[in-house]
């Protein structure tokens, strides 16, 4: 009866494991899976000195040494190459209106964000149907044209530009960003080098020039960012 039990409840706990992970973006998944590793290890360990097993990980762990040496010695080897590969990592880009925030993830090509305003408060962007999402067009149009125009974008880059249209927006009136807002536009941190603000811009500029799949309002709102942090 005891092992039926505990059979029992390890099913509802690998479900509960399984609901919970399968609700995680890429980068919240990869945390939860390695914090998820440390814990079963130490359960694993708590189990063998329960059940007087513990000196199976002593054994394993001599037989590991050897090859963690090599490991170490491997790692300061490659520490200069991983140091090059580091600069190119992408970090989101973000992009905020009165009525949306907007987030760019490279590293999994995901474009998504979240209403601040109106009907739709507290929605992701892609939890919105077809229909939702030209409503909120239509709101936005008449109400709050740059995030109408950033609407825009995002349904330009997730492939459904909507019944709405181009916005025809004028980049001359685009809101006034603060430093801060223009390290987030960029992806960078706030102690970011002047050579890592222009790549940073001829990267984005790459990836989101309306040729590419982008829009002129991403790149008017990247290029404003990048003159006011050279600024």
């Amino acid at each position: 009866m005891p092992r039926l039990i505990l059979l029992i409840a390890s099913f509802f706990l690998i479900w509960l494991w399984w609901s919970k992970q399968k609700g995680l973006d890429s980068d919240e998944r990869r945390s939860f899976l390695w914090r998820s590793a440390f814990w079963l290890l130490l359960g694993i360990s708590v189990g063998l000195v329960v059940t007087g097993r513990m000196y199976w990980v002593g054994a394993a762990f001599a037989a590991l040494i050897p090859l963690a040496k090599t490991l170490l010695s491997l790692s300061f080897r490659a520490f200069p190459l991983l140091q090059m590969l580091s600069r190119f990592k992408s970090s989101p880009s973000q992009f905020k209106t009165n009525s949306l925030h907007v987030t760019i993830n490279f590293s999994n090509r995901k474009m998504d964000g979240e209403i601040l305003k109106g009907t739709f408060t507290g929605h992701k962007l892609s939890d919105l149907n077809n229909g939702q999402l030209d409503a909120l067009a239509a709101d936005l149009k008449i109400n709050d044209r740059e995030s109408y125009a950033l609407l825009y974008a995002y349904r330009i880059r997730s492939g459904n530009a909507g019944s709405e249209g181009q916005s025809n927006f004028n980049t001359d009136n685009l809101s006034k960003l603060s430093r801060s807002e223009a390290y987030r536009v960029l992806g960078l941190d706030e102690k970011a080098s002047k050579e890592e603000i222009i790549k940073a811009h001829k990267r984005l500029m790459q990836r989101l020039h309306p040729d590419r799949g982008g829009s002129d309002y991403l790149a008017a709102k990247i290029n404003a960012a990048k003159d006011i942090l050279q600024g």
